[in-house]
């Protein structure tokens, strides 16, 4: 607990020295707000539109495709690499496809969602899936890899059943590979919404940030950046309290 305090304190203070040396150097006039604004104008202005309620709507609407696209890759890049890990055939069979699909850029898919579904939800939705569920898969297959054989064949030999082994055994310990992968695949889910909003809406924080790039409006421009970027603090920090609670041995053997 002193630890985990003593890091809150560390990242409280490097907080406020960022922004306090940013604030400074805009107010000596080192920094244009043209193009770079300030945190006391992006603060401003966020209080601005929470209280008219123009950001809500964007928040929704990024939050409705990030919520639906990962999900729906955890649904099933969950079960693929648990499946894949298990089975050498399988894992073997379908490596080649999935490292094709990881080294491809996803971004490339965007024009092909949009023929395929349109420029609704649909599209952005299977933007953000395509983004995540690989990386689900892949961290998934490599916690199912690393599970110590020898604790299966001697569940085995006391005539344990697959899907005993598979709860008691393999679940526990590919968990964390699990939520890293997981953690991991959030940020890139982010990323995803962003660029699907920017080329196929008329809503979502993606679309808010290019309108205001274009306005040459850098603060509304630093709005949207940074609702995005604490979007991904607290989403982060949700499923590392998911570890702390469902792997309690992993933080402790740190």
């Amino acid at each position: 607990m002193k630890m985990d305090r003593r890091i809150w304190i560390l990242r409280g203070v490097t907080a406020l020295l960022i922004f306090g040396v940013w604030e400074a150097a805009e107010r000596a006039g080192l920094i244009d707000p043209l193009f770079f604004s300030s945190p006391s104008l992006i603060m401003q202005r966020l209080i601005s539109m929470i209280a008219d309620g123009s950001i809500w709507p964007h928040i929704t609407a990024s939050a409705t495709v990030i919520g639906l696209g990962f999900a729906l890759a955890a649904l099933v890049g969950i079960p693929i690499g648990l499946a894949m890990g298990k089975s050498k055939i399988l894992g073997g069979t379908l490596e080649p496809y999935i490292a094709a699909i990881y080294a491809s850029p996803t971004v490339a898919f965007l024009p092909l969602m949009i023929i395929w579904l349109g420029i609704g939800i649909p599209s952005k939705v299977a933007l953000v899936f395509l983004g995540c569920v690989i990386i689900i898969i892949v961290n998934t297959e490599a916690g199912v890899a690393q599970v110590d054989h020898r604790l299966i064949e001697t569940a085995r030999s006391f005539m344990a059943r697959e899907m005993q082994i598979l709860w008691i055994i393999i679940l526990p310990a590919a968990l964390p590979f699990i939520l890293a992968g997981m953690r991991l695949a959030m940020g890139r889910a982010l990323l995803m919404v962003v660029v699907a909003e920017i080329y196929a809406s008329n809503a979502g924080l993606g679309y808010l940030i290019f309108q205001a790039g274009g306005y040459y409006d850098t603060a509304q421009v630093f709005v949207g950046v940074a609702v995005l970027a604490t979007a991904g603090v607290l989403l982060n920090t949700t499923l590392r309290l998911v570890e702390r609670k469902l792997a309690p041995w992993r933080i402790e053997a740190h």
